[in-house]
Order: C-alpha cells, then sequence, then structure tokens
C-alpha cells in the first residue's frame, strides 16, 4: 500500500511542473494579447479536430473491413453506411422527435398552471415561481432559437469534420509510414494501436446495441401506457443511461414527473416496468455485451463532459461519457502495450482498479 501511495506522489510531482507551465503560458499569451488569437484559430481548426477524432473511431471497423476489401472501397463502404444513417435518422426519426418536441412546448404552460395550483393549494408563496413562469414564457422562445442555432453551427462543423475525417482514413498509411519513421519504439505503438482498434470497436457496437435495447423496450412501453411523446421519453432515458451512477435515476424521474403532469393519477405500472427494464440491462444485457461493466472513473466523466462541450456544444455533452469510456480504453490499452507483446483483448485491459488495490493491501 505504501509503494502505492509514493508512485502517486511521484507521478504528482511530476505533472505538476507542465500543469503550472500551461497555466502561466495561458496568462502570458493573455497579457501580450496573443490569446484571443489563438482561440480564433483554435476554433477554425475545429472542423480538422473533429475529423481526425471521426477518422479515429471509424478506423476500427474500417481495419475489420480490409479484411475482404482494398483500403479505399473499405474506407468509402463504412462512410458511406454511416452517412445513409445518419440520412435515414433524419428523414424518419428527426421529424417525429422534432414534432414531440413541438407537442412537448405546448404543453409547458398547462404544467406550469397545474404547478401554479398545487402551489396554491399548500399555502406556499408564488413570488419566485411566478418571475421564473414569466421568465419561461417570455424567454423560453429565444431560448429554443438561440439552441436551433447553435444545432446548426455545431452540425455544420461536424458535416465538414466529416468529409475531412474521411480524407484523413484514405490517406492512413502515408501517416502510418511517417510514424514507422518517427516513434523509436514502433513496436509498442502498433500494440497499443491494435488493442486499442480492437476494443473500441467492441465498446461502440455494444454501445449501439445497448441504446437501441432502451429505445425500443422504453418506447414500446411508453406508447402503450399512451404516454405522450413516448419516442422523446424513451431516447431521453437512454442517453441518460450512458452517464454512471446517477444517468438512470435522472432519466426516470424525469419521466416520473412528466407523467405525474400529464395524468391525473400517475401510471405506476409503467414506471415500475421501465425501471425493471433499466435493472435489467444494467444487470444483465450491459455486462453481456460488454463481459463486465465499464465502470468509468466519474472524475473522467466530468472533464469528458467538459471537454466535449467546448468542442462539440451540446452534442459533445450528450456524447460526453462515451468519450470518457473511450479515454479509459485508451489509457488501459497504453498500460497493456507497455507490458505485453501480444493484442491485448477486454478482458486483458478491463480489470478493477478496487481489485488491484485489495491485491496491493495484502
Amino acid at each position: 500500500m505504501k509503494d502505492h501511495f509514493v508512485k502517486w506522489a511521484k507521478f504528482a510531482r511530476q505533472a505538476l511542473f507542465p500543469i503550472l507551465s500551461l497555466f502561466f503560458l495561458v496568462l502570458l499569451l493573455k497579457q501580450i494579447g496573443v490569446y484571443e488569437r489563438i482561440i480564433t484559430l483554435y476554433e477554425a481548426l475545429i472542423p480538422i479536430l473533429l475529423g481526425i477524432l471521426i477518422a479515429f473511431f471509424f478506423q476500427p471497423v474500417i481495419d475489420r473491413f480490409q479484411k475482404r476489401f482494398s483500403r479505399k472501397l473499405s474506407v468509402t463502404i463504412v462512410y458511406g453506411i454511416v452517412l445513409i444513417v445518419i440520412v435515414l435518422l433524419l428523414v424518419f426519426i428527426v421529424p417525429i422527435l422534432y414534432k414531440q418536441i413541438a407537442d412537448l412546448s405546448k404543453m409547458v404552460p398547462d404544467w406550469l398552471n397545474q404547478i401554479e395550483a398545487l402551489l396554491l393549494k399548500l399555502h406556499i408563496p408564488l413570488d419566485r415561481f411566478t418571475a421564473m413562469k414569466e421568465t419561461v414564457m417570455n424567454e423560453g422562445i429565444d431560448v429554443i432559437w438561440n439552441s436551433l442555432v447553435s444545432g446548426m453551427g455545431t452540425m455544420t462543423r461536424l458535416a465538414i469534420g466529416y468529409m475531412t475525417g474521411f480524407f484523413i482514413s484514405l490517406d492512413l498509411e502515408f501517416w502510418i509510414y511517417t510514424c514507422h519513421k518517427l516513434i523509436p519504439n514502433y513496436h509498442r505503438f502498433t500494440n497499443f494501436y491494435k488493442t486499442m482498434s480492437t476494443i473500441i470497436y467492441q465498446y461502440l457496437i455494444g454501445t449501439v446495441i445497448d441504446l437501441l435495447f432502451i429505445v425500443v423496450t422504453v418506447g414500446i412501453v411508453l406508447y402503450i401506457a399512451d404516454f405522450p411523446n413516448a419516442l422523446l421519453y424513451a431516447v431521453i432515458l437512454a442517453l441518460f443511461n450512458l452517464w454512471p451512477y446517477i444517468g438512470a435515476t435522472i432519466g426516470l424521474i424525469i419521466i416520473g414527473i412528466v407523467s405525474a403532469l400529464s395524468f391525473s393519477t400517475i401510471p405506476i405500472l409503467p414506471l415500475f416496468i421501465v425501471w425493471l427494464i433499466q435493472q435489467l440491462e444494467s444487470n444483465i444485457i450491459q455486462p453481456l455485451i460488454f463481459n463486465k461493466t465499464m465502470d468509468v472513473r466519474p472524475i473522467l466523466t466530468f472533464i469528458s463532459l467538459f471537454v466535449s462541450e467546448a468542442l462539440l456544444g451540446i452534442i459533445g455533452v450528450i456524447l460526453s461519457p462515451i468519450f470518457a469510456a473511450i479515454a479509459q480504453i485508451i489509457f488501459r490499452s497504453y498500460l497493456h502495450a507497455q507490458t505485453s507483446d501480444e493484442i491485448g483483448e477486454w478482458e486483458d485491459i478491463w480489470y478493477d482498479f478496487d481489485e488491484v488495490m485489495k491485491k496491493i493491501e495484502q
């Protein structure tokens, strides 16, 4: 146990100097008036950074296709399939969600009136609630409009990033050749990349299956229960379910609040079935898909939240748990590559740190 803390203390001392150096560098750049120009340049380079990320995420799938097809054909197939899926979502799913969001916005005034009536019944002062109600009614349209404008800007950057990622994937052999020339320990790097590629591929496929399971099952339950905007809330619940520890609970609370405001009596049975689906997903479906629960560290999730929001806006916030899980996979793949010459599988890198701590204590 003592050796473990000594290692962490050594790591903290090593990390302190780069962090302080970065902090003072930012202060210096602000003082000489260069910081704003760098931020402007960074914003201009965001589509390229997105392209690099997209190419990185797609590469594990491209590697699978390359076993049967040429590189250019594999890249074209993968990017083409994803593009077709996106178009189908835009044509079929997005209009339904848009209509349900519009219906939801029409229901908000009625919900506010119900809450106001409840507060009056309980003899609770309405001063703050009245001010909040006026703010929601007056500024709600502006908030929605600003969100749409921001969303369009994000979609434009994503479209440019998607095209950039396509060309990066086509030229990946050149970048691999460059790495082979520049990186001294290329064998370790190759082992790290192949391990990471294998496991990220498994994770992305598993995440899609997991999300579809939640959306389909919860959507059917809410639709049968005549729940308003069933598909919208099923999607919201699935996205919240990505968040470790609290996400599933928050999603269920949101659905519970909506049901309390939408029905004269709360539909207990559908809510109970949704809760059972969540338990089935977290305790049976997810371990079957991933072989073991992801166990992403909360601090890593929040760091990913802030970074993803800065890069991708609201879309980054939604997908930040996925980015956090991938970051953890990358880190553990790197550790595996430092100690093994074989390409790692899921079980090789996904060990429980609590179990390691117990072994150290013993």
